[in-house]
């Protein structure tokens, strides 16, 4: 099926049996590099640099944006849950024009910069993610949470800023890893 937004040879790669919806808007084609077994589901919106990894999951509605200067990556296996916003760049709302009609110098305090989401992440529903947040290896938030600082490797945060809940078995997360690839 076509997309109505863009066409898959405007973006920059794209692997093997890779799902993107109707619906994906994505504004800048050209600095999205997508590698194999990805879907991106209906009525995501793409306005940044995005590097995805083998086997990522969008789910619809989701929101990666920033910019064309940002830079988002999602590493392998890692998922985002429906309706999830990762803001690579952001306004201070004190300072400036708000808005991505003006040129860089009348914006005032604002950051561009970039997210990554390690090799098994996942982002839970209508949470959002600001800039410069690391999840490291196996990092989660729960839903309807805030990341504004680096989450720690195979831990659940959750909340208004994201806490600390829980720590994720990372030797069982390896494990099925090791046994879906020989399944392959």
């Amino acid at each position: 099926m076509e997309n109505i937004f863009f066409s898959l040879s405007e973006l920059k790669s794209c692997g093997k049996n890779v799902i993107i919806g109707k619906t994906v808007r994505i504004r800048y084609p050209q600095f999205v590099e997508i590698g194999d077994n990805v879907i991106i589901d209906d009525f995501t919106y793409i306005s940044t640099s995005l590097k995805l990894h083998d086997n990522v999951h969008i789910s619809s509605g989701c929101k990666i944006i920033g910019g064309k200067n940002a830079f988002v990556e999602m590493c392998e296996f890692s998922t985002l849950a429906p309706n999830v916003v990762l803001s690579a760049g952001s306004d201070d709302y004190l300072s400036g024009i708000a808005t991505p009609l003006v040129p860089l110098e009348f914006k005032g305090n604002f950051k561009i910069g970039k997210i990554k989401l390690n090799k098994h992440c996942i982002v839970g529903s209508g949470s959002v993610v600001l800039p410069d947040v690391i999840f490291e290896e196996g990092a989660c938030l729960g839903a309807l949470s805030l990341a504004n600082k680096n989450i720690p490797e195979y831990t659940l945060y959750a909340g208004i800023p994201a806490y600390k809940v829980k720590v994720r078995n990372k030797s069982e997360i390896t494990k099925l890893e090791k046994k879906y690839k020989n399944y392959e």
